[in-house]
């Protein structure tokens, strides 16, 4: 019989692709849901109706939990971040759960940018670490899905471009969904990694390179178009919010002044800990279901 794990955002793109490789390795998963139309029970996937906001139907999804991994909610306000994650920790502590597992979700800075997503995580880091509790915490950079989001796949194909916020010919750390839930399974059975803070991820890869692998997967011609910051901000804006729109579009000015460093990442010894190969770009690009439907 497998580990009871609890896992956050289940019934998100991240989350969803952890809750499979989870449940892939016969384990058993628990979450929670603010939605009453995405409650679920089945036998190896209970997903219970409540929130971050409220630490009862916390400690409800993470009773007897072997292991629990924490993805914050997309919320672009500090203090609303500090009381989902104190929640979350006076629960873990609460319920002696023995590892929890912080998906950090984008880079993990160790000093203020000046920019409220990033710095946000840096005040969540303080909160788990000050806990004592046994945290094992996962850096993922760039995810590769974005493209292949259901946002994005009609611009493929309507315009034959793939534009996307990061610099032409530039080599960045991209992460498929598929390796984050990878990372994130074999780290739920590690628990001596207990205080690492892990880069994962390391497929360094050119907007161009994508576009190529993308191209044969669609059977056509694909340029890869860079798009500004300021002008990505101005496009997700209407659709996202102006916060939202502002706070995404300064994770890529933060990639844009920051490309060095996230490139010399020690991305081969947490592959070699976490005993994790990424899968290659052709092989993600061949798990994508590329049609309008």
């Amino acid at each position: 019989m497998g580990k009871k794990i609890f896992i956050s955002g289940a019934t998100g793109f991240q989350g969803g692709a952890i809750v499979r490789e989870i449940i892939a390795k016969g384990n058993n998963v628990t979450s929670l849901t603010s939605s009453e139309e995405k409650v679920v029970s089945k036998t190896n996937l209970e997903i219970l109706k409540g929130s971050f906001e409220n630490k009862e139907s916390i400690k409800e999804a993470l009773k007897n939990v072997e292991a629990a991994v924490f993805t914050i909610p997309l919320v672009f306000d500090v203090e609303k971040a500090k009381e989902y994650t104190s929640n979350f920790v006076e629960a873990a502590k609460e319920e002696n759960v023995p590892l929890v597992v912080y998906n950090a979700s984008f880079d993990l800075p160790t000093e203020e940018t000046g920019f409220l997503a990033l710095d946000m995580k840096i005040e969540i880091k303080n909160i788990l670490d000050a806990s004592k509790l046994n945290v094992i915490t996962l850096v993922p950079d760039i995810y590769i899905d974005n493209i292949a989001a259901p946002w994005s796949i009609p611009v493929l194909h309507e315009h034959s471009i793939v534009p996307y916020p990061v610099k032409s010919e530039k080599k960045l750390p991209w992460i498929s969904h598929n390796d984050l839930a990878k990372y994130v399974s074999s780290a739920v059975d590690k628990p001596a990694l207990a205080g690492e803070v892990l880069p994962i991820g390391g497929n360094l890869l050119t907007g161009e390179e994508i576009s190529e692998v993308i191209s044969k997967e669609l059977g056509k011609p694909l340029n890869f178009v860079s798009v500004t910051p300021n002008d990505f901000e101005q496009q997700i804006s209407p659709a996202f919010g102006e916060l939202a729109g502002r706070e995404i579009s300064n994770l890529y000015r933060y990639v844009e002044s920051n490309r060095e460093t996230l490139t010399q990442k020690a991305f081969l010894d947490s592959q070699e800990k976490l005993g994790v190969t990424p899968e290659s770009l052709e092989d993600w690009a061949k798990s994508v279901n590329w049609n309008l439907s």
